[in-house]
Formats: structure tokens, sequence, C-alpha cells
């Protein structure tokens, strides 16, 4: 049985992955920062799938707790053949009303989060001599976006890192690539406005939003590759900038 750890499991997109993920028969490890709220009502979710799934409460920016984490996937699936970094947050304003905690914050959550996970992660898919990161952005990563400097700052330097993790250990057979999910209406974008939302919809060229279950599925397609790697998806009809 394969096994897949997914950092911010707990809702919105990660939610709906590790749904995806256990469907498909994978072993599935959960992590999540604070909101036990959301991680029994994660939990009541995940077992009306099946019970090859755990919950682990762990902070992405601690080496520690990442640490931890891989070795909970590992004891629950015995090896650990997929690590998906979705963990996410931002703080919207523009760059004079960003505090610099907001800004440090961010870029810890995504980016050093996706760097200690795979440092975290990378002696055991070493040894396996197979796995495969997948790294959770966001097409704002190539066009900027008004108010998210910290945020598509945070989400460009994912696609570096992953590009560079896929460099680096392509030889040992251990794929990274990224994907851009769409825009969700998901906790990060609950305080959007109806109107804001339409412009967004305006941006797709086919005039409408990415799907969680078309993003999913592909996800979990993805996940089972051994011939792709150092690769960027964008998953609605978007158009990218400059990378």
């Amino acid at each position: 049985m394969s096994s897949v750890l997914i950092t911010g499991g707990t809702r919105g997109i990660g939610l709906a992955l590790g749904q995806a993920f256990l469907q498909k028969g994978w072993t599935l490890t959960a992590c999540y920062h604070a909101d036990e709220t959301a991680a029994q009502e994660a939990a009541k979710t995940y077992s009306a799938i099946g019970p090859a799934f755990q919950l682990v409460k762990a902070d992405v920016t601690r080496e520690a707790d990442m640490q931890a984490l891989a070795q909970a996937a590992l004891d629950k699936g015995g090896r650990l053949d997929c690590v998906i970094h979705n963990a996410g947050a931002t703080w919207n304003a523009r760059v004079l009303n960003v505090e610099e905690q907001q800004w440090d914050d961010t870029l810890d959550i995504h980016l050093k989060g996706a760097y200690l996970l795979s440092k975290a992660c990378l002696k055991p898919l070493m040894k396996q001599k197979d796995g495969h990161f997948i790294f959770i952005s966001s097409v704002v990563a190539t066009t900027g976006n008004i108010g998210q400097g910290s945020y598509t700052a945070a989400k460009a330097g994912v696609v570096g890192f992953a590009r560079s993790l896929a460099q680096e250990y392509g030889p040992r057979n251990i794929k990274a690539n990224v994907v851009f999910p769409g825009f969700h209406k998901t906790r990060i974008a609950d305080n959007l406005s109806p109107e804001a939302e339409e412009a967004i919809r305006k941006k797709h060229i086919l005039g409408r939003t990415a799907d969680l279950k078309e993003v999913s599925e592909f996800v979990v397609w993805l996940a089972g590759t051994q011939g792709i790697s150092g690769q960027v998806f964008n998953l609605d009809s978007r158009l990218p900038g400059w990378l």
C-alpha cells in the first residue's frame, strides 16, 4: 500500500487531497497546526472513507516537528511514497501595510516549511530509491498580485526550491513537482468580496474557476507517475507569467 504525507491536511485543498488519496487506497498522514475543531471534522470525514489515516499536530516551521511528522508517516505506512506541502497562510495588504512579522510568518510557512519538510523526508526516500515531492503553489507566483507581496514571493520561492530539489535528487529517483491548483473558496480566500471573486473568474480563459475534485484527481495521478519531475502544472485556465 502506498503512503502519502500532506501538510495542512484538515481543511480546503489539503482535505480534498486527503480524501482522494484515501479513496484510491493510499495510507494517509495529514498534519494540522492548531485548529482542533477542523482536525476533528477532518477525522470524521476521513473515517467515513476508511481507517488508513492519522492526523498529527505539527508546526511546519519547526524542524523537530517535521522530523517527527516524517517518522509518524513512516511508522503508519511502512514507507513514504509521496510528500505534499500544502500548508499555507497569507495576510493580504499592500507592501507599505505589511508588518515585518506578517512577512516572516508567510515565508516561513510556505517556503521554510517546504525546506524543513523536504529535509525531514529526503533520507527515507533516498533509502527507498523512490519518492515524490509535490508542492502546492499558486499561479500568482508567476504573475504577482496586488496586496499579496509576501504570498507571491513565498509561492515563487517554492517553485524555485522544487526545481532545485528535482535536479539535486533526480539521480536518486526522487521526483519533485509543483501544482498551481487554481482559485478555490478556502479559508485563505474567505475575505474576498463577490466583486473580487468575479474579477478572478474573468481572468480565466474558460470563464470558470478550478474544481477541487479535478485538482485532487490530478494530484493523485501525478503522485503515482515515475517519469515526471521538475515541472509546474497550472490547473486552471489563467495564463501564467514569466515562468
